[in-house]
């Protein structure tokens, strides 16, 4: 998972700056999704394994595994308050979390 910052466009389009990156297992490089946290601390990820996983930004280490879909997850978006997130799947299904502040 990379995290770019986006702050200006130029003729091509948008022009984007790597701020963090982070390994994850092999089953989220072609598919899945990711989500910064609003505080910038953590980030939820999720992919074909049906696991959705939350983060640390800093360190990539693992603070919260949770599953509850039946296929596998394609999009992840926090809440603007930042205590829940939503992540939605191929199997038709969008699941509301709640996650530590």
């Amino acid at each position: 998972v990379t995290f770019f910052e986006v702050n200006e466009t130029d003729d091509n389009g948008l022009v984007g700056k790597k701020i963090h990156a982070h390994k994850m297992p092999a089953h989220f490089r072609d598919e899945g999704g990711a989500s910064l946290h609003p505080s910038g601390n953590k980030f939820v990820a999720g992919g074909s394994d049906l696991w959705v996983r939350v983060f640390d930004f800093e360190s990539g280490e693992q603070l919260e595994c949770h599953r509850g879909h039946h296929g596998p997850i394609r999009c992840l978006r926090y809440a603007p308050g930042g205590k829940t997130y939503a992540s939605g799947s191929e199997d038709g299904t969008i699941r509301l979390w709640k996650t530590d502040p």
